[in-house]
């Protein structure tokens, strides 16, 4: 009854049926996995670890259990947390070496992570060297320039403050131009 609901789209019912299941059969991996499966499409991404490990724990079939491994690098995937992702998608292919969709979404995961580090760094060296750059002025060689409150010319600070708005801005489109990890989606046939 749970996987009817669930295909329908009515997930709070599907959701009842499925923790019927589990209270018949506590251990029961497939009530499990979809009850994981449910409680990601109702975005309670905390449920739904819980869920996938109880699977991954009690599961001999290897395909199941990989199953549940990238399910669970997905939802660390999509919240940003990529060096659990990527520890979930190992363990996924470990149980199923022949899953194209999580070697996907762990190469995606990777790439992710090192224009991530290489963007910190590169902004870490920009910090650097607008340090080295600015060299405190003396008041009285350049009288136009005001001084706000902290010593740095409004000029400049107004200048920070649009580079920093477009290292944003950039930040974001890179962001919004990436693409998707792919999550784990099977009939519910069992």
């Amino acid at each position: 009854m749970g996987n009817r609901y669930f295909n329908k789209g009515q997930y709070a019912e599907a959701e009842r049926h499925y923790n019927e299941a589990l209270k018949e059969n506590p251990q029961d991996v497939r009530a499990l996995f979809n009850l994981g499966d449910t409680y990601l499409a109702q975005n309670n991404a905390q449920g739904a670890m819980k869920m996938y490990a109880g699977a991954a724990k009690n599961e001999s079939n290897k395909v199941i259990k990989a199953m549940s491994f990238h399910n669970m690098g997905y939802i660390y995937h999509k919240n940003n947390q990529l060096e659990e992702a990527i520890k979930y998608y190992k363990e996924a292919l470990r149980n199923n070496p022949n899953d194209d969709d999580t070697r996907y979404n762990l190469a995606l995961c990777q790439k992710q992570l090192k224009d991530k580090q290489q963007q910190q760094q590169s902004q870490s060296e920009q910090g650097q060297g607008k340090e080295e750059e600015q060299q405190p002025e003396e008041p009285e060689q350049n009288p136009q320039k005001q001084q706000t409150q902290g010593g740095m010319s409004n000029e400049n600070a107004e200048q920070l403050l649009n580079l920093s708005r477009q290292s944003e801005r950039e930040t974001r489109e890179r962001i919004n131009n990436q693409p998707q990890p792919r999550r784990k989606q099977f009939p519910k046939n069992w």
